[in-house]
């Protein structure tokens, strides 16, 4: 006989008898708990109640939400549509609670501005800042993590990062809280196709996507902004991309081997810039090679005041535009 599926329970009526003043830190970890391991069981011997305590306060949490957050069946517990939505912003929540616990415990001043950075970042604009806030005599600190964008404002969402200096394009926007973030555009940045100083095609005035697709090419991974230009290159010419030769997820190890080798790459202009500078690789040009502009933005999330660190670093970046 085919198995019926699970049915909703009804959404609780909110109680007077159990307000939302009354819900406990653990009532929202346990929700989180049950989100990531599907079992209402696991996630109670992680917080280190019972099954029964658990359920118990499954019910509480959804009374004091009105909605029904969690339904039941014979492989375990999973997430109602309502139970997703809320611990997607208490994630963020609990991320928060404890970065105060971390503050509470700091003893050297102001707690570090956590900050996400695309690789780019690093090569000019965040040294600019950087740079800049030395000559205004900021004593902050900060903790500075790569990544990619996505990952990053990911993790700016959910409350694990207070800033991402970061680009933002539909592929990346899909997915992602975006209301909820303040965006601030630093510079207009473009990907463009680089090659060794010494390679022949760096001497021609225009490569064509022919030329292009005969070269053996080291790309990031699948699911980057820059993997997503280079398909884009030659979709958008009516041709299929060449088989990656070497996949690399390191800009500055992708611009080392284009320089020393005769293979192709994409890159963002700060880098290109750079490396060019020191006669190691060249851009190339030609009508086809037009990838588009996107901005490098600051993002920093609307519902949390901007911390002295946080405004101070806003500034620098603003002050280095250009």
């Amino acid at each position: 006989m085919r198995s019926r599926a699970p049915v909703p329970a009804p959404a609780p009526t909110p109680a007077p008898t159990y307000r939302q003043d009354r819900l406990k830190l653990r009532h929202l970890r346990l929700l989180d708990l049950i989100g990531r391991h599907g079992s209402i069981g696991r996630a109670a011997r992680e917080i280190g109640v019972s099954q029964p305590a658990a359920t118990l306060l499954v019910r509480e949490i959804e009374t004091a939400f009105g909605a029904s957050l969690v339904e039941r069946d014979r492989r375990g517990a999973r997430l109602t549509a309502a139970g997703s939505h809320a611990v997607a912003r208490l994630q963020a929540a609990l991320a928060s609670i404890g970065r105060a616990i971390e503050a509470a415990r700091e003893t050297d001043g102001e707690p570090p501005l956590r900050l996400g950075c695309v690789q780019v970042a690093g090569v000019r604009t965040l040294p600019e800042a950087l740079a800049h806030l030395e000559t205004t005599g900021f004593a902050g600190r900060l903790q500075v993590r790569e990544g990619r964008a996505r990952d990053l404002l990911g993790d700016l969402c959910a409350g694990r990062l207070d800033a991402v200096v970061g680009w933002l394009d539909e592929t990346i926007a899909d997915g992602l809280p975006i209301d909820e973030l303040a965006i601030d555009p630093i510079r207009e940045g473009r990907m463009q196709v680089v090659a060794a100083a010494s390679h022949p095609l760096a001497r021609s005035r225009s490569v064509s996507v022919g030329e292009l697709s005969r070269a053996r090419w080291i790309v990031p991974p699948p699911e980057s902004r820059t993997h997503a230009a280079y398909r884009r290159l030659f979709v958008s010419n009516g041709a299929a991309p060449p088989p990656v030769a070497v996949e690399c997820a390191s800009l500055h190890a992708s611009l080392r081997i284009v320089s020393t080798t005769r293979m192709l790459a994409v890159a963002p202009d700060d880098a290109v810039s750079a490396y060019r500078r020191l006669g190691m690789i060249a851009a190339l040009r030609g009508r086809s090679l037009d990838l588009g502009h996107a901005p490098l933005s600051v993002f920093t999330r609307r519902d949390l005041p901007a911390s002295p660190a946080m405004l101070a670093l806003r500034g620098a970046l603003r002050a280095g535009r250009g």
